[in-house]
């Protein structure tokens, strides 16, 4: 029988510390790639306001 599990968890909530060690991880090949990237991610960041999170919240609320 085969047993598998998680050894290490990735959730990590503090945004600097996920930059930080976000890149340590990556292979050469991987680093190479997400720097050639790394500008359209930083486009594909949105900062919603408060008034659109509490509309789309309420909007899930109302399906249950």
């Amino acid at each position: 029988m085969d047993e598998t599990f998680t050894t290490t968890l990735n959730g990590i909530a503090n945004q600097a510390l996920m930059n930080e060690n976000g890149q340590e991880n990556l292979d050469a090949d991987d680093l190479i790639f997400y720097n050639s990237i790394r500008a359209d991610l930083d486009l594909l960041n949105k900062k919603p306001k408060v008034q659109t999170i509490h509309q789309i919240l309420d909007y899930s609320k109302s399906l249950r």
